[in-house]
């Protein structure tokens, strides 16, 4: 699947003075457009927020995307933000997915299995560094107009996440359409760098790391599609 034109070395090497880089052309032509296919027309989506938030009654954690319950839930997501950490998006559980053979014919499934096999797991660590990485996670994500993450860090104390990677799978994405991976400063009051999600670009940072992805713009042309998850030790 990776791009048999990539040379990682100048990467790899950006990577560990910066703590972060965006590779553009990473898969093979063939690949990124079948993922993008099957991200558009093929997967199953769910909304996803906060699974602490207080909801009004009558509401749930998720909803069919763009019901009216999802409305709702995106209006109300919205206005917690003004006060703290809060996510509202589409996803698909592509690990739990494989384990439990949910939607076999989906080709995501192909992708859970090439991300934790052995070659791959081996291009991770020489382009890292890190030799502990032992496993990749991976959901599929979509946002669609309004959708958002707050500045977050990516640390879990359950998960020993090395490296957090986001696969842009978005066709002929403008900057002004929002949904940019933005870095913070560690008092998180300024922007230090910014990743506009580029066709078939891997964008990939050392965790922790403050970071925020914009809100997609109203006027955006498109969702913005992607794969993502976290390199992971242990």
């Amino acid at each position: 699947m990776i791009s048999n034109e990539l040379d990682i070395d100048p990467w790899r090497a950006r990577l560990r003075a910066q703590g972060r880089v965006q590779i553009p052309g990473f898969l093979q032509a063939e690949a990124a457009s079948r993922l993008h296919d099957c991200l558009r027309d093929e997967v199953r989506w769910e909304t996803a927020q906060r699974t602490d938030a207080e909801l009004a009654e009558g509401l749930v954690h998720s909803a069919a995307p763009g019901s009216a319950e999802d409305a709702a839930l995106l209006e109300a997501a919205t206005l917690r933000a003004r006060d703290g950490f809060e996510f509202y998006f589409d996803r698909y559980r592509m690990i739990d997915a494989r384990r439990d053979g949910q939607d076999p014919e989906l080709v995501l499934h192909a992708v859970v299995d090439f991300l934790n096999s052995a070659p791959f797991l081996d291009f991770a660590r020489q382009l890292t560094g890190d030799p502990a990485i032992r496993m990749v996670s991976a959901i599929a994500v979509r946002y669609r107009h309004g959708h958002f993450l707050r500045s977050h860090s990516d640390h879990a104390s359950e998960e020993d996440r090395a490296f957090a990677y986001v696969l842009n799978l978005s066709r002929d994405w403008l900057p002004d359409w929002g949904g940019l991976l933005q870095f913070l400063d560690p008092a998180e009051r300024r922007v230090v760098d910014t990743f506009t999600p580029l066709w078939n670009s891997l964008s990939l940072f050392r965790v922790p790391q403050p970071h925020v992805v914009s809100l997609v713009a109203p006027w955006a042309g498109s969702p913005r599609y992607s794969i993502t998850g976290w390199f992971r030790r242990g």
